[in-house]
């Protein structure tokens, strides 16, 4: 149910869905926190996202490498490559070594020619020549809302 009002762009409703969930009794997880801070990044709203990561990790919730994944792109997108390399560290520091997807988004948040060298280092053994690296660096929302179903939070 989660993810439907997540899917509508009705982020509100599933928080106040979430909510309600807790209040008779529902203990929530990684998926149902995952969802949550799915849609607030998908309407940029950074803050009640990290509000949404942080009350996890306060529940002693793990995180995986799918939440991570989207806190890395949604901050990356809206406040810059630094940003996006801090959170690609955290899921190495939190033993999960980043995936493609995190190499992509990664890339393409690299505009600079020394965020590319940067973002080439962290990525490693890339499984691209540096042709395909260009290529994804210019497509910077290569699969943000389009591949929706591959993301762990609905299941």
């Amino acid at each position: 149910m989660l993810s439907a009002y997540v899917n509508a762009s009705d982020v509100e409703g599933a928080d106040q869905f979430f909510r309600r969930l807790k209040q008779e009794g529902f203990v929530p997880n990684v998926v149902t926190y995952g969802a949550l801070i799915k849609g607030y990044a998908k309407i940029n709203n950074l803050d009640k996202m990290m509000e949404k990561y942080e009350e996890m990790q306060a529940c002693g919730i793990k995180v995986n490498q799918t939440v991570l994944t989207t806190v890395m792109d949604a901050c990356g997108k809206n406040r810059g490559f630094g940003s996006a390399v801090v959170w690609y560290k955290e899921m190495e520091a939190c033993g999960f070594p980043p995936d493609q997807k995190a190499k992509n988004i990664l890339l393409s948040l690299a505009k600079t020619a020394e965020e590319q060298d940067e973002a080439i280092q962290l990525a490693g053994n890339l499984d691209q020549s540096s042709d395909e690296v260009n290529r994804v660096s210019r497509f910077v929302d290569e699969d943000s809302d389009d591949n929706d179903d591959e993301d762990e939070y609905d299941e």
